[in-house]
């Protein structure tokens, strides 16, 4: 699914998922790093790659959940921006 189409109580469920897979991968990262079999290498290391690349994945999605919801806001704030400053010309306006 599109970033774009999901709502934005589902980007931040997203990002909440995304956040708790990074870290489990992130500590059992840590933990491989950890045992030093020289047995067990060599399926360490495949272990390892597969968890590198399901973080870049996993952060790849983050940036484009946080994009999208900056893109949104961003938006409302300029606007908003505007608005209190042509709120307060009129206001200096009136008390002329």
């Amino acid at each position: 699914m599109q970033v774009e189409n999901l709502t934005d109580e589902q980007l931040w469920r997203a990002i909440a998922r995304n956040t708790n897979a990074m870290s489990a991968l992130i500590l059992r990262q840590l933990e491989l790093v950890a045992v030093n079999t020289i047995s067990d290498s060599i399926r360490q290391a495949k272990l390892r790659e597969s968890n590198a690349k399901r973080i870049d994945k996993l952060a790849r999605n983050y940036q484009e959940y946080t994009a999208e919801l900056r893109r949104r806001y961003s938006l409302d704030s300029e606007e908003s921006a505007d608005l209190t400053v042509s709120g307060s010309d009129a206001a200096m306006v009136t008390a002329a």
